[in-house]
C-alpha cells in the first residue's frame, strides 16, 4: 500500500496496479484509500477493470453519495457485463434509491432497468416502487400483476398490505402471493374475506382452489375437499373441472378414503381423458388391490412414457403381492428410459435370489449403460454379492471388450465397465484408462483464458476475485479446462459454481462414463464438502447421519450459504422461515430471523434437527424421510404405505409418484453414499445402501412372500 501510494504520487499506476492497491486498502480497512485507487483504475481507460472499479466505488459510496453511486452503477446494467457485476450494480443502485436520488437520476434508473435480466430488474423495480411516494402503491400492485412467484413479489405484497382501504383486486394479489410463498394461514384469512365479495377482477374458481390448497398444505383434508368442490362448481371448462376432481381424489387418498378417491379419479378421466389421469386412476386401483382393473387402464395409455411408468407400477405392485414371476416378466421387458436401468437392477435382484448368477449378470450388464448414481450404487452392491469367479470372469470380458474397441465404442465400453465395477483398486485402473482416452497427460499448466475481466484479474494476481466477478470468463473449452476451472472455484470458496462447471466437464468428456471413473478433481468438485466440522457437529445435535445432512445441503443449495429460492427458502439446507421458526421453537433455540438462515451454523443445525425428526418419524428409514423433506410427511407416508411390507430404499423410490421428488430422493441418497465413501474412516451409518449385504433385497430375510 505504501509503495503504491508513493508510486502514484510520481507516476500514475496502471489499471492493474491500482486495482491491486485498492484491494490492499480494503484489506487494511482504509476505505478512503480504496476509493482513491479505484478512481485510478477507472481513469486508466480501455480495460475490463474499469467497469468493475466503478461498481466497487458505487458500492462504497451508495449511502454517502447516492447520486454518484447510481451514476457509476447504471452503465454496468448491460448484457456485456458479467452477472455478478450486474447484480452488484443493481444492489448499489437499490441502496442509492433508499438513500435518495434526484428525480432526473431516478428517470435514468427507470430507463436503464430494462437492460437488466428479469430477476434483477424486478428487484430494482421494487426499490423504485418503495421509494416513490406518489406512484408507489400502483407500482407495487403492478409488480404483483406481473408475477407473484419471486421474492420481489413477496416484499411488494408485504409493502402493499400496509396501505389503507385496499381494493379487492389488491387484496387478491396479496393473498395469491402469500400462498405462493407458503404463508398459507395468512393467505387463507384473506381468501375467506374475499369469497364473500363479488368482484369481476377476482376469478372465483381460482380463489376457491387456492383456499383449498391452503387447507391441503395444512393436511386438513375435509376442509380442502369442501373448497375444491366449491371451485369445481364454479369452473367453466371440462379441463378445469377434471383438475379439481384430481385434487379431490388426492385428498380422499391421503385421508384413507380409497373408494371416494377412485370415484373422484374416475370422474376426472370421464371429464377430460389424459394419460396422466388414467395413470393416476390406475395407481389408486393398485392401492385398492385391483391389479386387473389397473392393468386395463394402463393398456389404454397412448404415450410410451406413461405406458412405461404404468408397467413399472404393475411390476412393483406384483412384488408387493408376492407375484415374482409377473414382476420379473414386466421388468425384463422394460426398455424405456428412465425406467430401463432401475427395472434391470430389480430384475437382477430377483434372479440373484433365485440363485441364478448368469441371469443376474445379464440383467446388470443390460443396465450398465443407463444407470444413474443411485441405481449404479445398488447394481455394484449386487456385484459384490456375486461369487468371486463370476465377477472375475465378467471383469475379464469387460477388459477384453475395451481392448478390442476403438473410438466411441471404446469409451462406451469403459463406461459400462466402470458402472458395475465394485473393486476400488480396479476402478483406479479404469480411471487411468479414462484419462488416457481424454488425453489428460498432454495437458499441463493453466489453460488459456479468453480476453475479459476474469483474465485481467487473474493476470494481476487477484485470482479469487476473477472467480467472484467473472466466473463465465474462466476456461471451459474442453473437459480438462473445465475441470481446472471447477477446481479453482472450489479452492476459492464457490462450491455451487464448482459443481456446475464440474458437471459440464463430465458431460464434455462424455457422461456415458460415470463420474466415479473420472479424474479425482471432477468427482471432488461434483461432491464438495466445504463445512465438514460444522456438518458433523450439527448432525450429532440433530441425531442424523452426517453424510445424509451433507447430501441434503448439496442437493438443496450446492453448498451456497447465501442461496435464496424464488419462494424464499434460504441457506445451505433451504429452510423456509416459518419452518425454521417452528424447528427452533421445538428445541428451545432462539427464533431465527430470515437473515439468520444464511448463517451456515444456524442453517445446518436447524436442518439437522428437522431431518433427524423425519428419520425418527419413519422408523430410521432414510428414503421416506428425504422424500418428506421435499414433498411433506403426509405424501411420504402414503408412498410408504403403498410400498408395503418389506419396503426398502429401491422399492420406495419406485413408488414415489412425483418425478421431481423421486429424482431428489435418489440424488440425496446416492450423494450420502458418495460422501461416506469419500471419508470411510468416519462412517457411522447404519443403513448405507452399499455397505449392507443385500441392501437391495426386496423383502426382509425372514419374509416368505417372494420366495
Amino acid at each position: 500500500m505504501e509503495v503504491a501510494s508513493r508510486r502514484a504520487d510520481q507516476l500514475p499506476l496502471s489499471a492493474g496496479e491500482a486495482m491491486i492497491a485498492a484491494y490492499a486498502a480494503r484489506a487494511l480497512g482504509d476505505l478512503e484509500a480504496e476509493e482513491l485507487f479505484l478512481a485510478g483504475v477507472a481513469a486508466g481507460g480501455g480495460s475490463d477493470l474499469d467497469q468493475l472499479a466503478d461498481v466497487l466505488t458505487a458500492t462504497l459510496i451508495q449511502t454517502a453519495d447516492s447520486e454518484r453511486a447510481a451514476e457509476l452503477a447504471i452503465p454496468a446494467f448491460g448484457r456485456d457485463t458479467s452477472w455478478p457485476v450486474r447484480e452488484a450494480a443493481a444492489e448499489a443502485t437499490i441502496a442509492a434509491l433508499a438513500a435518495g436520488i434526484t428525480p432526473e437520476r431516478r428517470i435514468s434508473v427507470e430507463a436503464a432497468a430494462r437492460r437488466l435480466p428479469r430477476s434483477l430488474r424486478r428487484r430494482l423495480e421494487l426499490a423504485l416502487a418503495l421509494s416513490d411516494e406518489e406512484q408507489g402503491r400502483q407500482a407495487l400492485d403492478q409488480l404483483l400483476v406481473a408475477s407473484t412467484r419471486d421474492l420481489a413479489a413477496l416484499q411488494a405484497a408485504e409493502a402493499l398490505s400496509a396501505f389503507e382501504a385496499l381494493t379487492p383486486s389488491e387484496r387478491w394479489r396479496i393473498a395469491s402471493t402469500l400462498y405462493r410463498h407458503a404463508l398459507y394461514n395468512r393467505a387463507a384469512s384473506i381468501f375467506d374475506e374475499l369469497d364473500d365479495i363479488r368482484d369481476r377482477s377476482i376469478p372465483s374458481d381460482e380463489l376457491a382452489f387456492l383456499r383449498g390448497r391452503c387447507a391441503f398444505r395444512g393436511e386438513r383434508w375435509s376442509e380442502a375437499i369442501a373448497w375444491y368442490q366449491k371451485a369445481l362448481s364454479r369452473s367453466r371448462t371440462a379441463e378445469r373441472r377434471a383438475v379439481m376432481e384430481v385434487h379431490i381424489a388426492r385428498c380422499y387418498e391421503l385421508s384413507g378414503e380409497m373408494d371416494a378417491a377412485v370415484e373422484a379419479a374416475q370422474r376426472a378421466v370421464r371429464l377430460k381423458t389424459t394419460d396422466e389421469r388414467r395413470l393416476f386412476l390406475a395407481r389408486l386401483r393398485l392401492r385398492r388391490d385391483e391389479p386387473d382393473l389397473a392393468a386395463q387402464g394402463i393398456s389404454r395409455l397412448k404415450s410410451r412414457k406413461y405406458r412405461a411408468q404404468g408397467e413399472v407400477m404393475l411390476a412393483v405392485d406384483a412384488l408387493r403381492r408376492g407375484d415374482r414371476a409377473s414382476a420379473l416378466g414386466r421388468l425384463e421387458r422394460m426398455q424405456q428410459r428412465p425406467w430401463a436401468g432401475p427395472a434391470a437392477v430389480l430384475a437382477a435382484e430377483l434372479s440373484f435370489r433365485d440363485g441364478d448368477a448368469e441371469d443376474t449378470l445379464a440383467h446388470l450388464e443390460r443396465a450398465a449403460g443407463v444407470l444413474d448414481e443411485f441405481w449404479g450404487i445398488l447394481a455394484r452392491d449386487l456385484m459384490m454379492r456375486l461369487g468371486q469367479l463370476e465377477v472375475e470372469d465378467w471383469r475379464r470380458r469387460s477388459e477384453l471388450e475395451v481392448d478390442g474397441a476403438e473410438g466411441r465404442s471404446r469409451w462406451l465400453a469403459l463406461g459400462r465397465w466402470a458402472a458395475l465395477e465394485p473393486d476400488q483398486e480396479v476402478l483406479a485402473v479404469i480411471r487411468q484408462r479414462v484419462e488416457v482416452e481424454l488425453g489428460w497427460a498432454q495437458h499441463n499448466g493453466i489453460p488459456e483464458f479468453e480476453p475479459g475481466l476474469a483474465a485481467e484479474l487473474w493476470n494481476i494476481g487477484l485470482e479469487s476475485e476473477g472467480a467472484r466477478w467473472d466466473p463465465s470468463g474462466f476456461p471451459r473449452s474442453d473437459s480438462v479446462a473445465s475441470t481446472w476451472s471447477a477446481t479453482r472455484f472450489l479452492d476459492f470458496g464457490f462450491p455451487r459454481r464448482a459443481t456446475r462447471v464440474a458437471d459440464g466437464a463430465w458431460r464434455q468428456a462424455g457422461s456415458e462414463v460415470p463420474s466415479r471413473a473420472m479424474p479425482p478433481d471432477v468427482r471432488q468438485a461434483l461432491y464438495p464438502f466445504p463445512e465438514p466440522d460444522l456438518v458433523r457437529s450439527s448432525a450429532a445435535t440433530g441425531k442424523v447421519d452426517w453424510s445424509l445432512l451433507a447430501a441434503v445441503a448439496r442437493e438443496e443449495s450446492r453448498w451456497d450459504a447465501h442461496a435464496l429460492s424464488a419462494v424464499g427458502a434460504r441457506g445451505l439446507v433451504q429452510l423456509m422461515p416459518a419452518t425454521a421458526i417452528a424447528v427452533a421453537a421445538r428445541v428451545g433455540a432462539p427464533e431465527p430471523t430470515r437473515d439468520d438462515l444464511f448463517d451456515p451454523r444456524i442453517s445446518l443445525e436447524l436442518g439437522a434437527v428437522e431431518l433427524g425428526r423425519l428419520v425418527e418419524v419413519f422408523g430410521g428409514r432414510r428414503a421416506p424421510a428425504v422424500a418428506a423433506y421435499n414433498a411433506g410427511e403426509a405424501q411420504a407416508k402414503l408412498w410408504l404405505d403403498q410400498c408395503g411390507v418389506g419396503c426398502n430404499e429401491a422399492l420406495y423410490l419406485m413408488n414415489i409418484s412425483f418425478a421431481s421428488t423421486r429424482a431428489y430422493t435418489a440424488d440425496v441418497l446416492s450423494a450420502a453414499t458418495v460422501y461416506a465413501e469419500m471419508d470411510p474412516a468416519d462412517v457411522e451409518i447404519s443403513d448405507r445402501i452399499s455397505s449392507l449385504p443385500g441392501a437391495l433385497r426386496l423383502v426382509p430375510a425372514n419374509s416368505q412372500s417372494l420366495r
